[in-house]
C-alpha cells in the first residue's frame, strides 16, 4: 500500500478530517491534502512524527510492511504509551535520552 493510501487510511480510522489532522501534526491544511493526492511524500523528520502520532513504524507507513507497530501488543507499559499525545511521545523520549 502506497503513502498515500496510508496515511487517508490512518486519518480516516482516527475520524479526522484533513484538515484537523493538518493542525494535529502542525501543518499546512494543503499537505494532508498533497499526501493523500499526489502521493507526496514529507521529509523524514515530519515522517517520524506522522508515525509517532498514529503509533505505527515508519516502515508500515510508507509501505514497507504490513505490521503497524513493533510493540508488543500485551504490555501495559506500550499500551499507555500509544494513548499518548505526540507532545508526551516526545517528552518522554527528551527524558529518556537526558538519562542515558
Amino acid at each position: 500500500m502506497s503513502f498515500a493510501l496510508r496515511i487517508k487510511e490512518l486519518r480516516e480510522e482516527r475520524g479526522l478530517s484533513q484538515v484537523r489532522l493538518a493542525r494535529e501534526l502542525n501543518v499546512g491544511t494543503g499537505s494532508v491534502g498533497m499526501w493523500e493526492s499526489a502521493g507526496e511524500i514529507p521529509p523524514v523528520k515530519k515522517l517520524l512524527v506522522i508515525a509517532d502520532y498514529f503509533g505505527v513504524t515508519l516502515d508500515y507507513l510508507v509501505g514497507r510492511s504490513e505490521k503497524r507497530t513493533f510493540m508488543p501488543e500485551s504490555d501495559p507499559f506500550f499500551e499507555e504509551y500509544r494513548a499518548l499525545s505526540p507532545e508526551k511521545k516526545a517528552l518522554l523520549r527528551s527524558l529518556l535520552r537526558s538519562w542515558s
